[in-house]
């Protein structure tokens, strides 16, 4: 029996053996990882085994690991807004997987000012623009990457300079004399420029106080376009506002990246000017028809034939422009526990500019820490550090004696010499007739402008959970500051032209600003049913503070120790300056957001605003605004509309205001005046204005009505928007009766009306869940915008700037009831007098009188004269022909971007334009003169002479003609289609301790199809000016940028 048994337990183990054998076989592992599209690890994704219990969860890495029963089994992956994936086993044992986003689960969420909502929830206008369109283009400030990415947005570069400024239109200029820049908001802190000093006493453009910003560390834009968005900034709120947030950690193992891109810059478009030969020739035909001696090749032995110079000319374009090198780098780590979570960025960026000497580096550090201290207390910090070092080297030609380096390089001749027979610099333009000029070269290789700006932002916000009180409720008690400290020196040695005569200039500019911020807000969300709503109240209170001061010297021994001793300057130039404001502003601001069942929206809110800057009778302004908003594709009647995914109707308006000008407009001041006392030179103080205690802000009404569609699953999205703004209480100096003992007085005047139509539609034209397939995506975007001053009680109709730059003192825009803002009014230009049966030609006029056909002006001395349209036939050239002659202002402005990817592939595209600006080119009040006065541009070889009568070019002349600068002749057509950017990229696989990495090229300003002869028809010489847009004065060019990447993650 035991025999038997035995055998039993013997056959059973060896059974049991097998058996277990058997299920050990059938038991197969699996490991993988889990990435998206961007070929970045997802943490915390599902995998399970279909039809079972059995499953796991990614790690920190996006990997995994499972058993399953067979190789029949089926692993299910899914994650919240990615499409879910099957895969079948079968015999493999490392299942690799990409999920790509899944366009209807994802709800975007979009910043809004004290808050957030859901896009589908939007009352309002608002433009969004993601960290990821940012990071193809190679930015020194965080303000160019808006261009062409926001509907209703003109964004133009004022110069092409490392941390040259950038001016931004939010649907149009609002103010005459104001600010009509938009609000920028970091992470809930309003901030501004920041301090700038005052630079060089010719006065060069002075740096984008933006520039201090890392554009690298946004996590995304919100532009506030209506009233509804903007109108909780109230007082600062009517050019739009910006909404900035940065990158914050999340919870997870610390992650590791680095960003870096080096970069190689060139000029985009260099001026083909007249060789020297070309150009003496011209001047000898000037001198002729001058009744003078040939210039070159005459009696001055100094001046060769013409021929001379057809080898012995100066390209002093290639002399100042250079190949231009740039780079960036930026690590950061970021991650953190439930409890903590942390983002330190360090940056620096390095970009050389194309002028010689010119040029632009930024260190910056950014901590975003993030504390959840206990259930009901949190708390974000925000703290940014940088120092911006850059060198303008006098390269903003802005008509000052003996101009800037770019100015200097198109105006002086290509006979001048660049050194002397010592070989030491010459230094200044010796050319007969020619313009009073500077040596560029010297000036570029020799002058010093250095500016170094410190800026830190910092802020604080405590949160506290009040559920315990109602839930829902939240306090936010939020603190910060915006310090800045900036200082510039410069120095013009006695060796260039501009320093010469003085024994050398030293200049020393400073500048410090401080911004103090509390908000205190009251938030509330519910949902009851199908009622939500979500409410916030608070209190803000906001102090600023300026300190500035520039002092300049002349009359040194030498120039060894340039700016740096000061005291050893024999002269002050001028007198020393120093100044310092404050002003405060206290706001109570509400809003409430309301929803009913997902398909009606209405938000209401109001800010009112106390600011010292206004007079003692208007301290206070209200600004309140209402939105509604309907989803039609909510509604129970439009279930079988398939092919529609959204529809959703929009309506706004409000009111916003700006108070962007001096703290102490509305007040009594004094000014330190000299006079003469018994003989003596005495110093006192007197009034220097009429204080104005009615003085208001100006307040912008604005009515938007919007429309946004979606088809297909929304991969096609079409956006429309009409916008209607008037300005009223425009702040403008008034002209008063001298009697008054002050010719003006700084008041609220006159009336300003924008209206315009902004659209966009993207559309995912090729898509697939498949990942490495083909995708294509495309968006193009519209924007128009007509803007009439409606009036201006008494005020004149003129140029309220007279004279612009230049040496021909060519006059500014023309400022009238019923015109645009910005147009020029001149003479029409109409060609030469070909010969001289033009000349001699009469018609009848209305009066019946015989007139001249083509009247001469006071500069016509014979045939190749300038001509111009006699548009009243009076038989004479006077003001009462002045006409329209140009409009800064475009008919519209657009963008198309284009993104591809396959496989490990991606390509974007980016083109924008702009069409129907003209172009006041100052420029051409010298290098288009065809004389002697200035180089001439290569065009204009196609003069009048006896031999070429058909031309609307005039015949050479030893002085320019007068009547040109004042005419159309300056006026161009600034239109323009730009390929701006274009970026290639490949990810490569990940490694093992490599989460992502990802190799890309990208080109900027590529190519330019436009009509223009300037350096770049974006432009705008004037800075920020609303009244002087288009205005082009031989500014810093824009560069063509080649660039190579690289973004690893750890």
């Amino acid at each position: 029996m035991k025999k038997i048994i035995d055998s039993f337990r013997q056959v059973g183990i060896i059974l049991a053996f097998l058996l277990s054998t058997t299920i050990l076989f059938a038991q197969q592992k699996v490991t993988g990882v889990v990435k998206s599209a961007y070929d970045e690890p997802l943490i915390g994704v599902n995998v399970v085994v279909k039809g079972s219990t059995q499953g796991t969860v990614t790690d920190f890495n996006g990997r995994y690991s499972i058993e399953v029963p067979n190789n029949k089994s089926v692993l299910e992956f899914t994650y919240i807004g990615f499409v879910s994936q099957q895969i079948t086993v079968g015999n493999k044992s490392t299942i690799d997987i990409t999920l790509v986003e899944d366009s209807k689960a994802l709800e975007e969420v979009v910043v809004v000012g004290y808050g957030t909502v859901k896009k589908s929830d939007l009352t309002g206008a608002v433009s969004s623009i993601k960290s990821e369109e940012l990071q193809k283009l190679p930015m020194t400030s965080l303000d160019q990457g808006i261009q062409g990415r926001a509907a209703g947005v003109q964004v133009t570069n004022t110069s092409g300079a490392p941390g040259g400024q950038v001016s931004i239109r939010v649907r149009g200029g609002n103010s005459l004399s104001s600010s009509n820049e938009p609000l920028y908001v970091i992470d809930g802190f309003p901030v501004g420029a920041g301090a700038m000093a005052d630079g060089n006493q010719n006065g060069a453009i002075a740096n984008n106080g933006m520039v201090t910003i890392n554009p690298n560390d946004i996590e995304s834009i919100e532009i506030l376009k209506d009233a509804s968005s903007a109108a909780i900034y109230g007082s600062r709120g009517a050019n739009g506002v910006v909404l900035i947030t940065t990158k914050r950690g999340k919870t997870g193992k610390t992650k590791v990246t680095y960003d870096g891109y080096f970069g190689i810059q060139n000029i985009a478009n260099k001026m083909e000017m007249m060789n020297g030969e070309e150009f003496a020739t011209m001047s000898n035909i000037a001198a002729e028809n001058g009744g003078v001696a040939p210039i070159y090749g005459g009696a001055n032995e100094k001046w060769k034939e013409p021929s001379y110079y057809r080898n012995n000319s100066t390209d002093w374009q290639d002399l100042i422009f250079r190949t231009a090198l740039m780079h960036n780098h930026q690590i950061n780590l970021s991650g953190g526990s439930e409890s903590n979570q942390y983002a330190i960025t360090g940056n620096f960026f390095s970009q050389d500019g194309i002028v010689i000497n010119s040029d632009l580096k930024r260190a910056s550090l950014r901590a975003n820490i993030d504390s959840k201290i206990s259930n009901w207390i949190s708390v974000q910090t925000s703290l940014t550090a940088s120092r911006t070092f850059s060198n303008v080297a006098f390269s903003e030609g802005d008509g000052a004696q003996g101009g800037g380096v770019i100015n200097g390089a198109l105006a002086i001749p290509s006979t001048m010499y660049v050194y002397n027979e010592d070989g030491t610099y010459s230094t200044m333009n010796q050319t007969p007739y020619g313009v009073t000029t500077g040596n560029p070269y010297a000036l570029a290789e020799l002058a010093k402008d250095k500016s170094t700006i410190d800026r830190v932002i910092a802020n604080v916000n405590l949160k506290f959970n009040l559920n315990k009180i109602t839930d829902g409720l939240a306090l936010e008690i939020r603190g910060g500051t915006d310090y800045s400290n900036a200082f510039r020196d410069s120095y013009l040695p006695s060796t260039v032209f501009q320093g010469e005569s003085d024994n050398g200039i030293a200049t020393k500019g400073w500048n410090r600003r401080s911004v103090y911020l509390n908000e205190n807000l009251l938030t509330y969300q519910k949902t009851f049913g199908k009622h939500a709503i979500n409410a916030v109240a608070g209190l803000t209170i906001q102090y600023d503070d300026e300190i500035k001061g520039r002092t300049i010297v002349s009359g040194f021994v030498n120039d060894v120790l340039e700016d740096n001793s000061m005291g050893s300057a024999s002269t002050t130039k001028g007198t020393p300056t120093s100044s310092r404001w404050s002003s405060q502003m206290a706001s109570w601001l509400g809003r409430i957001n309301y929803n009913y069942a997902d398909r009606y929206l209405l938000t209401l809110t109001g800010r009112a605003d106390g600011s010292s800057k206004f007079g003692v009778n208007n301290k206070w302004g209200f600004f309140p605004s209402a939105a509604l908003a309907w989803r039609v594709t909510e509604e129970a009647f439009m279930e079988d509309a398939d092919w529609l995914s959204n529809m959703k109707l929009r309506a706004s308006y409000g009111l916003a205001g700006n108070q962007g000008f001096g703290s102490y407009s509305s007040v009594a001041s004094l000014s330190q005046y000299s006079y003469n006392l018994g003989g003596d030179k005495a110093t006192g103080f007197a009034p220097n204005k009429i204080p104005n205690s009615n003085l208001k802000w100006e307040t912008t009404s604005n009515l938007d009505l919007g429309l946004d569609f979606g088809f297909i699953d929304n991969r096609l999205k079409f956006n429309v928007d009409y916008y209607y703004k008037k300005t009223k209480d425009l702040l403008w100096n008034v002209s008063i009766p001298l009697s008054s003992g002050f010719g003006s007085i700084f008041s609220n005047h006159g009336t300003l009306r924008n209206w315009g139509i902004e659209a966009s539609v993207s559309y995912d034209l090729i898509t697939s869940n498949k990942p490495g397939a083909f995708t294509w995506s495309t968006t193009l975007m519209y924007s128009m915008n007509r803007n009439k001053v409606l009036s201006m009680p008494d005020v004149t109709p003129g140029r309220p700037d007279g004279y612009l730059s230049g040496h021909l003192r060519v006059e500014g825009s023309w400022l009238e009831e019923g015109y645009p803002v910005g147009i020029w009014k001149y003479y029409v230009y109409d060609g030469v007098f070909e010969n001289q049966e033009m000349m001699d030609a009469t018609i009848v006029n209305a009066n019946g009188e015989t007139v001249a056909k083509h009247p001469k002006s006071l500069t016509t001395d014979g045939l190749g004269s300038a001509k111009f349209k006699d548009l009243n036939q009076d038989g004479k050239i006077d003001r009462e022909d002045w006409a329209v002659i140009g409009d800064p202002n475009p008919d519209f402005i657009f963008s198309w971007t284009n993104n591809f990817t396959y496989k490990n592939f991606d390509l974007s595209i980016f083109i924008n334009g702009s069409i129907g600006n003209d172009i006041m080119n100052l420029g051409r009040g010298e290098y288009a003169m065809v004389s002697p006065f200035a180089s001439q541009r290569k065009d204009m070889l196609n003069y009048w002479t006896p031999n070429n009568t058909h031309t609307d070019i005039p015949a050479p002349r030893l002085a320019p003609h007068a009547y040109l600068p004042l005419s159309s002749y300056m006026i161009e057509d600034g239109s323009y289609v730009r390929l701006k950017n274009i970026v290639l990229g490949y990810r490569f696989p990940i490694k093992k301790y490599i989460e992502s990495l990802r190799l890309y090229v990208s080109a900027q300003n590529l190519f330019t199809i436009t009509s223009y002869t300037g350096f770049d028809p974006e432009v705008n010489s004037k800075g920020q000016n609303n009244r002087q847009l288009g205005v082009d004065y031989n500014a810093y060019p824009t560069s063509k940028v080649f660039t190579m990447g690289v973004n690893i993650a750890f």
